[in-house]
């Protein structure tokens, strides 16, 4: 179920033809599967179920740059991420942030949160040392993730 290519699929729009994947995101995490308007990729952090949504627009830094109209369906792709996690992890809480202080292509994080995680009650950014996933959870995982993505859209494609 999850891509092999690091980059998106062949484009429709010239504004996603020059997109790329900052060298960062690209290092940290692996691809999971795309979604209309984002990349879906699974931070490469064992101690936190951990998704990154990356918008495919060349050049996006802040939400507010956005179009209205992509805006909200990034915050659907959003919602149907942390309903995934959700149903998947059962976590007590799912923190989402855009920050981009370090990387300043937008990216929005999805964090499934427990009370016995490394980092409770605290938030995760900055806390401790990454630890990456083994290969074969990481890509159990993200299959995981993957498989949920594309039953969410399916059951919710027939309403």
């Amino acid at each position: 179920m999850m891509q092999q290519t690091d980059q998106p699929p062949a484009s429709t729009t010239s504004n996603e033809a020059a997109w790329k994947l900052h060298p960062q995101l690209l290092a940290d995490s692996i691809p999971v599967t795309e979604l209309p308007t984002c990349a879906i990729r699974l931070l490469d952090d064992a101690r936190f179920p951990w998704i990154l949504l990356i918008p495919r627009i060349a050049g996006l830094t802040q939400w507010l740059d956005m179009p209205q109209d992509i805006a909200h369906q990034v915050l659907d792709e959003v919602h149907e991420v942390q309903q995934v996690l959700q149903q998947i992890f059962t976590p007590i809480r799912i923190n989402f942030a855009a920050i981009g202080n370090r990387v300043d292509q937008l990216h929005i994080h999805c964090v499934a949160r427990f009370s016995n995680d490394a980092a409770w009650p605290d938030v995760v950014w900055g806390h401790g040392l990454r630890q990456p996933y083994n290969p074969l959870d990481r890509l159990t995982r993200a299959n995981a993730i993957a498989a949920g993505l594309k039953s969410h859209s399916r059951r919710h494609s027939s309403d």
